[in-house]
This record gives C-alpha cells, sequence and structure tokens, in this order.
C-alpha cells in the first residue's frame, strides 16, 4: 500500500473504510458505494456489464479455478489470433477510458468475490501503484488481475484474479495469467509473483506454477504484501529468457528435434506387428525372442538366465525318465482304442510326449516346481485308472520314486 501523504511505497496493513481488517474470509460488503472522483470527473455506479449470477465461483486469493486443458489453452489461443480477444494492461493515471475499464473490471470482481468488500476493491483497483490486467472479449472486459509491482523489493503482488462466471472453464483464467507472466518478463523485469490464496485457489494458482515455497528474501516483501487470515503465500517465479506466450511452439520444436536425435539411436519408434506365438498353443515365451527387442538396449536379467539353466537340466532329467525301464507307458498319449474310457475318468491327462514338446517352449516350465508337478501327475493319474496291486499302478510308483530322486539331485547335473 502506499501514504497518500507523501506518495511514497510505505508498508502497511489494509483496512476497509470502516477500519475492520479484511482477512482471508472477506467481510460482505455494504450494498452502498463511496464515489469516485478523479480530475473532475465522478462515477457513482461502474458501467455495467452483464455477469450472469448463476454461478459465482471466486479465483484470485478468494477463490479457485477449475482445472483449465491444453485444448481449452488453445481455444483461448486461437481466439486472440482471430482478434476475438484481447489484453490490456491499465492504471488509474486519469484518464477516462481507463476509469471506465477500471469500473468494468471492478464490477467483475464484485460479482465473482461476493466476501470482498466493495469499497476495499475500489480502493486497490484505483490506488496508482495498482495495475490491472484486462482480458476483454469482444470489447466486453470479462476478467482479469489487479497487481502491484514492488520494483525496489523485487516482486509483484497479485490481489485480485477472476473471471466472469459464463465466461469460466474455457482457459482465460491460465491465458490470464501468462499473459501476466510475459506482461512483467518484458516490461516490469520483476521475476517474482507473490499472493495469497485460500483453499479454493491453491490448485488454480499450483497450475500456474505457483508453489507454497516462497524463495524472495523474506526481508524482501514482509510488510508490504498484505496478509489474509487463513491464506496460504504462494509465490511464482518466472524465468527472463521463457517466452510464455510461445511457450508451445517452444515445447513442440524442442520434442521434434528430441525425437529425431533418439530416431538416429533407436529403432524405438519402429512398430512391429503383434505377438502371433500364443495363437498356436504357447503360455510364454523368451523376451529375446520379441520382435524389437533386439537392439532396443534390452539385456537378460539373472531370472532369464535362471530359466535357461533350469531347460537344461529339465532335458537332462526327461531323457533319463524316458530310458527307465518303467517308463514305456507313458511314453505316448493313451490311446482310447486301449483304454476306452480313460478321459472320462482322467480330467487332466498328461505324458512324456507333452511334458516334452512343454519343455521346448523354454518359458513353461520356468520352476522346478512345475516341472515336478506335471511328471507326478502323469503317474497319479495312472494309479486313479488302475486298481491298486495292478502292473501299472506298481509300474507308476517305482517310476516316481525314480523322478523325486532325480529332481532331488537336480544341482548336481
Amino acid at each position: 500500500m502506499y501514504n497518500s501523504n507523501n506518495n511514497e511505497p510505505t508498508p502497511m496493513n489494509v483496512t476497509s473504510s470502516n477500519s475492520t481488517q479484511i482477512n482471508g474470509n472477506g467481510i460482505i460488503p455494504s450494498t452502498t458505494t463511496t464515489p469516485i472522483s478523479t480530475n473532475g470527473t465522478t462515477f457513482h455506479e461502474p458501467v455495467v456489464i452483464p455477469v450472469e449470477q448463476n454461478k459465482q465461483v471466486p479465483l484470485g486469493p478468494e477463490g479457485g479455478l477449475e482445472p483449465l486443458s491444453t485444448g481449452r489453452d488453445l481455444t483461448a489461443k486461437q481466439e486472440k489470433e482471430k482478434g476475438i480477444l484481447r489484453f490490456e494492461v491499465v492504471t488509474n493515471n486519469g484518464e477516462l477510458k481507463n476509469l471506465q475499464q477500471l469500473m468494468n473490471l471492478k464490477n467483475v470482481f464484485s460479482k465473482q468475490l461476493p466476501k470482498m468488500p466493495r469499497e476495499y476493491i475500489v480502493r486497490l483497483m484505483f490506488d496508482r501503484f495498482h495495475h490491472s490486467l484486462l482480458i476483454i472479449k469482444r470489447e466486453v472486459v470479462i476478467g482479469g488481475i489487479c497487481f502491484r509491482p514492488f520494483k525496489e523489493q523485487g516482486f509483484i503482488e497479485i490481489a485480485f484474479c477472476a473471471i466472469t462466471s459464463n465466461e469460466q472453464v474455457k482457459g482465460y483464467g491460465s491465458f490470464l495469467m501468462t499473459h501476466l507472466k510475459e506482461h512483467n518478463r518484458t516490461v516490469t523485469g520483476i521475476h517474482h509473483f507473490l499472493t495469497f490464496a485460500d483453499n479454493f485457489a491453491i490448485e488454480y494458482f499450483q497450475k500456474q506454477g505457483f508453489t507454497h515455497e516462497v524463495t524472495l528474501a523474506r526481508e524482501k516483501w514482509k510488510g508490504f504484501i498484505q496478509e489474509y487470515d487463513g491464506g496460504s503465500l504462494m509465490e511464482c517465479v518466472i524465468h527472463p529468457n521463457v517466452p510464455y506466450l510461445d511457450i508451445a511452439s517452444m515445447v513442440k520444436l524442442q520434442r521434434e528435434t528430441l525425437n529425431k536425435k533418439i530416431r538416429e539411436i533407436s529403432t524405438s519408434h519402429i512398430v512391429y506387428p503383434g505377438i502371433q506365438d500364443f495363437k498356436h498353443g504357447q503360455r510364454r515365451i523368451a523376451i529375446e525372442n520379441i520382435k524389437g527387442i533386439e537392439g532396443s538396449g534390452w539385456v537378460s536379467t539373472v531370472d532369464n538366465q535362471r530359466i535357461q539353466q533350469l531347460q537344461i537340466k529339465f532335458e537332462k532329467i526327461l531323457e533319463l525318465v524316458k530310458a527307465h525301464p518303467d517308463a514305456w507307458p507313458f511314453l505316448q498319449p493313451v490311446s482310447i482304442d486301449d483304454a476306452p474310457n480313460y478321459y472320462n475318468i482322467v480330467k487332466d491327462p498328461v505324458d512324456l510326449q507333452k511334458i516334452a514338446e512343454r519343455l521346448a517352449l523354454n518359458q513353461y516350465y520356468i520352476t522346478e516346481n512345475i516341472f515336478q508337478a506335471d511328471l507326478k501327475r502323469m503317474c497319479n493319474n495312472c494309479r486313479e485308472f488302475n486298481q491298486e496291486g495292478s502292473v501299472y499302478y506298481e509300474i507308476a510308483d517305482r517310476l516316481e520314486k525314480f523322478i523325486v530322486d532325480q529332481i532331488k539331485n537336480i544341482d548336481s547335473l
């Protein structure tokens, strides 16, 4: 704020005209306003802008914007390029046009920030040290940001920020803040933005690059910025070399350049047809056998190496089992000619031929338990179908004992 006696900025606490302390929740203003007189021109009422009142969503220190998407931001930019939108920075310099525009924006703030006293809004907006960035659509003020530059302190304070209710959720709030960043980057040279935001406004300011971590030295802003009860101080630091109004094009060019470099050293951009192996009965395939993996930088993990080592041991065990004198009934699937009702009794048949086929997949038997389970089930199926004491029953017992012994000694193979 400033001291009207010497017209120099002086740190002080701002109060409303009736000396009631302003807090983050605001105070319900009275319906009467104090006339404003400048250069002999008196304004008793603001120049009226049609503003719908069915949805009042406060912005800035008194409220929040809904999340904005890139698509909405693009629409706002296109409207500016077509001349539908324009932006203007005004201050109370005594010119009639500027006073009218400030009144228009004051009307928006009064509608969108109902808890903020009207006389307090007027006091700040018409303070000659405050500036207002207006967003104008088809020559109608639809919102803006009121801010005060503290040149010597190296920061600006955002006092009010609002978009009229029927123009919200169109990307205007984000576009407005982008213009404020560009204005201060190129005009004032101030790179620190400070504001007190309540819970409704925090999400909006975070999306605009504000954080709760204030990097500006405390002695630079303490006593100069208006503090609100229940508000959170947030800061945004802009970079002097970033063209904020052209960030999308800049990032697009950077992305294209990066992708070009990546394609020079990688084949990750090549799209291969889908994996067809599973259609032919395979349940697992080796990663290195997938098209595109080779040359992508992938290396076999310890687990894959372990599986490959197991495959070799399983192949040795399978050959020993096949060579066992009692293996002959299990070499091939059971024929329905020999046992017509076999598959009615045995619901999960398995034999040495099927186990060999699964082993050839290289990725089916990934643990000892899975391999042993198939061999044991083969013997269990034989005992389930044949009576205890029969030749086949005893063959299954002897072969299973041999299998268990081989599995126990697998590490020595």
